[in-house]
């Protein structure tokens, strides 16, 4: 067989994946706080008698984590981020960070992402004496409609976070404060950052990029099916 076939076999893939995490981003295009991943290729060589010289491969995978547009809903209860950070959420499985902001209240009184799941202080879950219309500054203090304060939220920022589904991240390395760079926006919600339009584009060229590859691979095979047929009648 051919080694011409494995430069492009690789060329393949990496274009494969790269349509796979463009149609994840086009997916979640209206999930509020979802960051759009981002596929970063390197081009590797190898032993030249192995299979082919060169070949591409996918160096990471990373999420662009600038700010999505933000979008007024009035609920006292919706929040959103400016800059980089996130929200501190505790699951059963741990604590970890969200950026969608579409909390509200459950009837004990704490606030909870939709999935029920507690947003946490700096002090422990947010908990709402009888329910009270709360007031939340820019820098995540939130207070009572009488005055009384009730807390902070716990506005984190990590290295290294890892996606681990419905918009969630788990910091890898720990966490570190965000130190007056984050901002909090009470009554709105954080969009998306994927740009639609953009995303169609960069799909349509992975995809054609992902045929290109596979006609090379069609071609090389074919040359190897006449290279043998010219074999066995030179014979």
């Amino acid at each position: 067989m051919s080694r011409s076939i494995y430069p492009a076999l690789s060329g393949a893939k990496a274009a494969w994946t790269q349509m796979e995490v463009i149609s994840n981003n086009l997916a979640n295009s209206t999930s509020d706080g979802f960051k759009q991943q981002r596929v970063a290729f390197t081009s590797k060589r190898i032993n030249p008698n192995a299979l082919g010289n060169s070949y591409v491969a996918v160096a990471e995978t990373v999420a662009d984590m600038s700010d999505g547009n933000v979008e007024s809903t009035g609920v006292d209860t919706h929040l959103a981020l400016r800059g980089r950070g996130f929200f501190m959420i505790q699951t059963d499985d741990g604590e970890v960070l969200q950026r969608a902001g579409n909390f509200k209240i459950n009837h004990e009184g704490q606030l909870t992402n939709q999935r029920g799941q507690l947003v946490m202080t700096d002090s422990g879950p947010l908990e709402i004496p009888d329910r009270e219309r709360i007031i939340i500054d820019r820098k995540g203090v939130v207070r009572t409609e009488t005055g009384g304060e009730v807390g902070t939220l716990r506005i984190v920022d990590a290295e290294v976070v890892t996606p681990v589904g419905y918009g969630q991240w788990r910091a890898e390395a720990g966490t570190i404060p965000v130190e007056g760079t984050v901002e909090v926006l009470q009554g709105v919600l954080e969009k998306s950052n994927v740009d639609p339009m953009r995303g169609m584009v960069e799909l349509m060229e992975a995809s054609r990029h992902f045929e290109a590859y596979q006609k090379a691979m069609q071609t090389a095979d074919e040359l190897d099916g006449r290279s043998n047929e010219l074999m066995r009648k030179s014979r």
